[in-house]
């Protein structure tokens, strides 16, 4: 039987769905709440056709050839939103050492990333994409001095026995595909540490731009070490892969502006059945019990997390959006 703090998300998931559905049939139909939900259930549709597209693609390029031309396109798609404006002050860095370890360290988190999706189950990658918020919990406690009260800590040790029934060391040989995605969900957790310092001092605009140039950058020459020519529907592949990311990206930003975050964090949960989904249908991926009970556990964890986050983080009166 599962305990309260796995069943919690997976009720809240449910929540927010029937309430998008109850809104909708009335007059605050395009109330702030309701475009909130229906641009993070919009954003965990893309973030999952992206990672379709990223494994579509691995058949004929290089997942570190992939990467780079996703953050291309990516960042061509966001120039007229960098770039909106003549005031460009803003634009200016306080801290160009952060700026560059943030690069680096996301463009191995690109590579690492892709190459999980690449090489395994797209619910698995997923599931343990999922362990990002129990990194950071860890982490913020341990180099930010955060106070994490006992239900985050309950929920984190859970949601890492889900990661050891996902991953099952000893059983078998421990996958490449595992390491690289847990390794992507910790520099997940240490970005979003560094962006916390960060976004003291330096502007959105100024974190979003060197973030994009810095993976171009970094990820240029492991791109060019195996390079092969694409073809054209593959040019459509990886600049669909750009685009439907950057977009995702933008939409999540703009829902957690609209809404209280502990209202919509529960529907990040979407990203897991759907890559499931996805997995069946377009790749004929079949997830054994144990891993969709550990995915399972992982991704109800990692949402009470987050919402605890929300929570913990909201004024007297209000909730604050992250």
């Amino acid at each position: 039987m599962r305990s309260p703090a796995q069943r919690q998300p997976t009720i809240e998931v449910a929540w927010a769905c029937s309430k998008l559905c109850i809104m909708l049939s009335r007059h605050d139909a395009f109330s702030p709440t309701v475009i909130a939900i229906t641009l993070m259930i919009g954003a965990m549709v893309l973030f999952s056709a992206g990672h379709g597209l990223v494994r579509f693609a691995s058949d004929e390029l290089h997942s570190f050839q992939i990467g780079f031309l996703r953050s291309v396109f990516g960042l061509i798609f966001l120039l007229p939103i960098i770039l909106r404006g003549w005031e460009f002050s803003d634009l200016r860095v306080k801290r160009p050492k952060l700026h560059i370890i943030r690069g680096a360290l996301s463009a191995v988190n690109t590579l690492a990333w892709f190459t999980a999706l690449a090489i395994m189950p797209l619910g698995e990658a997923v599931a343990l994409n999922f362990t990002s918020p129990l990194f950071a919990t860890v982490l913020a406690a341990l180099f930010l001095g955060e106070v994490v009260r006992a239900r985050r800590w309950v929920a984190t040790v859970i949601g890492f026995i889900g990661v050891l029934i996902v991953v099952r060391p000893g059983g078998e040989t421990v996958q490449l595909g595992a390491i690289l995605a847990l390794g992507s969900a910790l520099s997940i957790a240490v970005n979003v540490l560094l962006i916390r310092v960060m976004s003291q001092e330096d502007s959105t605009r100024a974190i979003v731009t060197t973030f994009n140039l810095a993976i171009i950058v970094f990820t240029f020459i492991p791109a060019i070490m195996v390079w092969a020519s694409p073809s054209p529907a593959m040019w459509a592949v990886t600049f669909a892969v750009g685009v439907s990311t950057t977009v995702a990206h933008l939409m999540l930003t703009k829902a957690m502006s609209l809404a209280e975050a502990s209202a919509i964090v529960p529907l990040e949960f979407i990203r897991l059945p759907m890559a499931v989904l996805i997995g069946f249908v377009w790749f004929a991926e079949i997830l054994d019990g144990w891993t969709i009970l550990g995915a399972t556990i992982i991704g109800c964890s990692a949402v009470y997390i987050a919402r605890r986050e929300a929570i913990a983080s909201k004024p007297t009166t209000d909730i604050t959006a992250t």
